[in-house]
């Protein structure tokens, strides 16, 4: 009698360790798909970042243009108007256009985030990256606005102060007008100018800060799918 329980008691804990084992060898494969698709998500997530780190670079090199030539206006607007009128419709035009909109593509961050896959990230720093980057991406459509409402002013100076009839162009900006009004910029319009180019200066800075950001984010990312 004791032979057949201790048969029995065997058998049973046979059976037992390979349920068990089958539980952990699936459990083993079902992780190893979700780092695979958080592996994929990065991926997917760095060619995101990769395209930011472009369109920054074209953001700031459309504001650099725009603080330079607003200084030019700034520092010379009288003797501009009095002698070089085509090249106060220019610098005027070329301030006007000097305005760029961040593409705020979070899809695949929210994706990752939602399916839980930033839990399976073992880089702390890299989730902590991320959460900053995205957090951030609202707080420059708020700088965009600001220098919009300038521009809008702006804008509405080269339509009314500029020739319709195009004086020259520009590959990056365009075509551009000669200042044909009897009146110099008003103080309202300087004042215009000089915001949105305080505003541009901060923006940049700003972007700064998220190329050198964006390029960690990168790094740590393929360290972290290698």
């Amino acid at each position: 009698m004791k032979k057949h329980v201790f048969k029995y008691l065997i058998e049973f804990l046979v059976v037992v360790s390979g349920i068990i084992i089958s539980l952990n060898i699936e459990k083993g494969n079902a992780l190893d798909y979700k780092n695979e698709l958080k592996n994929q998500s990065l991926k997917r997530l760095m060619k995101n970042i990769d395209q930011d780190i472009r369109d920054s670079k074209l953001n700031k090199k459309i504001h650099l243009n725009g603080i330079r030539f607003s200084e030019r206006i700034l520092n010379n607007h009288e003797s501009l108007f009095d002698s070089d009128k085509d090249s106060l419709g220019y610098y005027l035009s070329v301030i006007s256009y000097s305005e760029s909109v961040f593409v705020d593509n979070q899809e695949e961050y929210l994706t990752l985030r939602n399916s839980g896959f930033l839990e399976l990230i073992d880089d702390d720093e890299l989730v902590r990256l991320l959460q900053e980057k995205y957090s951030k991406h609202s707080f420059y459509k708020t700088i965009e606005n600001y220098i919009r409402a300038q521009n809008n002013i702006i804008t509405n100076s080269v339509l009314e102060k500029t020739s319709y009839i195009s004086s020259g162009s520009n590959n990056f900006f365009g075509n551009y007008g000669n200042y044909e009004s009897k009146q110099k910029l008003s103080n309202y319009e300087l004042n215009a100018i000089q915001r949105k180019k305080v505003f541009c200066e901060f923006y940049i800075a700003q972007i700064n800060i998220g190329l050198e950001s964006d390029s960690l984010l990168i790094s740590r990312i393929k360290k972290e799918i290698e």
